[in-house]
């Protein structure tokens, strides 16, 4: 019997760019550790929670597959915190005498969220990605940015109890490794401006792991499926999810199902359809069992 399938948020987003290393460049965190240790990690190593089950992001109790989930028994964002945990212990643990390892390495922990807390600071203007292109909805041109978010910068080139004030974007994180890399001119005119992250870096020494803080998450709550009521409907950000995972199907000439009207579809037979259709596109994330 085959293994349960697994599929990438990110690689499905981005699948059209990302369909040719579907096979090569998604992995376990399982991978991520041993590399880690190792001192195997690549140049650049994205990693991405888990949002399916038993998740440990860190969002509140997950909604993703069926609304109207109003308590935390199936999951906590202590999950979240348990996995950046481990991250973090497995940089700073990272001695190898060769490749990658903790004096080399810069982990960024970043966010795509403000979690809807009110933010009392003006938001800044920002270049607009393309000055020549046409607004927006409503009108909007995308000369500024949104509210704060957090952001967390580790490496042994940075000093304890560090705060940055300065105004940084996500795109930061692109120009960081367009010019440490020299990966040719800026995407947009928002990343050609954005605050390089190497700047963060201003000790003349590396600081040793073991200066680093212990870490030790809180405990993380059982995870209860049978809480998860996969024969109610599925939610508006399921639905998007099922059929954007048919239409990529198609687009990699994969054979697809025929699909009843999605918006009669269950939690279950949205997520056999996910499976079925490109749950095996990605051989790397493959569970054993």
């Amino acid at each position: 019997m085959d293994p349960p399938s697994v599929a990438s948020f990110t690689g499905l987003i981005h699948g059209p760019r990302l369909k040719d290393r579907f096979a090569t460049n998604f992995v376990t965190t399982d991978v991520f550790y041993q590399d880690a240790e190792k001192g195997n990690l690549p140049t650049y190593s994205f990693i991405e929670p888990n949002l399916w089950h038993n998740h440990n992001d860190m969002h509140p109790p997950i909604s993703m597959l069926v609304p109207g989930l109003a308590f935390d028994a199936p999951s906590a964002l202590l999950g979240g915190e348990a996995f950046l945990a481990r991250i973090y212990d497995a940089i700073r643990s990272s001695s190898s005498f060769g490749g990658s390892n903790w004096f080399n390495t810069l982990l960024m922990v970043v966010f795509d969220e403000h979690g809807g807390t009110y933010d009392h600071v003006p938001l800044p203007t920002a270049n607009p990605p393309d000055p020549a292109g046409p607004a927006g909805q409503m009108g909007f041109t995308f000369n500024r940015l949104g509210v704060r978010l957090p952001a967390i910068a580790i490496s042994p080139w940075i000093s304890e109890r560090s705060v940055v004030n300065d105004v940084h974007h996500h795109t930061s994180v692109i120009r960081t490794m367009r010019e440490r890399w020299e990966l040719g001119k800026p995407f947009t005119g928002r990343d050609a401006t954005a605050p390089d992250l190497a700047l963060l870096l201003t000790r003349d020494k590396p600081r040793e792991p073991e200066d680093w803080p212990d870490v030790s998450p809180q405990p993380v709550p059982d995870f209860d499926g049978s809480l998860i009521p996969l024969d109610a409907p599925l939610s508006p950000m399921a639905r998007w999810l099922v059929g954007g995972s048919v239409e990529l199907a198609r687009g990699l000439d994969r054979s697809v199902p025929e699909i009843p009207n999605l918006d009669d579809l269950t939690g279950a037979e949205g997520l056999a359809i996910v499976h079925e259709t490109v749950g095996h596109l990605f051989p790397g994330l493959r569970r054993a069992g």
